[in-house]
């Protein structure tokens, strides 16, 4: 009992000595080509940019929750809670009205504060 198995007409490795040469030189032709049409598309060039500096996160001190108001300098989380009661009361207008609703807030902190601050509705 013999199996016969079926060889396709063109198999790459029956190839004549003069067949796969020619296959071998277009090969090697077109890696050259690929090549050189690599390194002419991804030469280096000149990018110019120019950098701004981003604008500072703003926090809106009568809408923002305890841990944004806990992330200002010289807020910590009770101050936070302060100021979170005390604009229940009454809305927080300005950096004096902050430093008082937080219990006191040096002046050292409300200048480092003053660009992240907001006292919008």
């Amino acid at each position: 009992m013999s199996e016969t198995i079926d060889v396709p007409a063109f198999a790459w490795y029956r190839l004549h000595a003069r067949e796969a040469a020619a296959l071998g030189v277009l090969l090697l032709a077109f890696s050259v080509l690929a090549g050189v049409a690599l390194a002419h598309r991804g030469g280096t060039r000149e990018v110019e940019f120019t950098s701004r500096p981003l604008p500072a996160a703003r926090v809106y001190v009568n809408r923002a929750g305890m841990s944004e108001l806990a992330a200002l300098p010289g807020i910590g989380p009770r101050k936070a809670e302060k100021i979170i009661e005390a604009r229940t009361k009454a809305p927080i207008t300005d950096l004096a009205s902050l430093a008082r609703a937080a219990g006191g807030i040096s002046s050292a902190n409300l200048e480092r504060m003053r660009p992240y601050v907001e006292f919008g509705p």
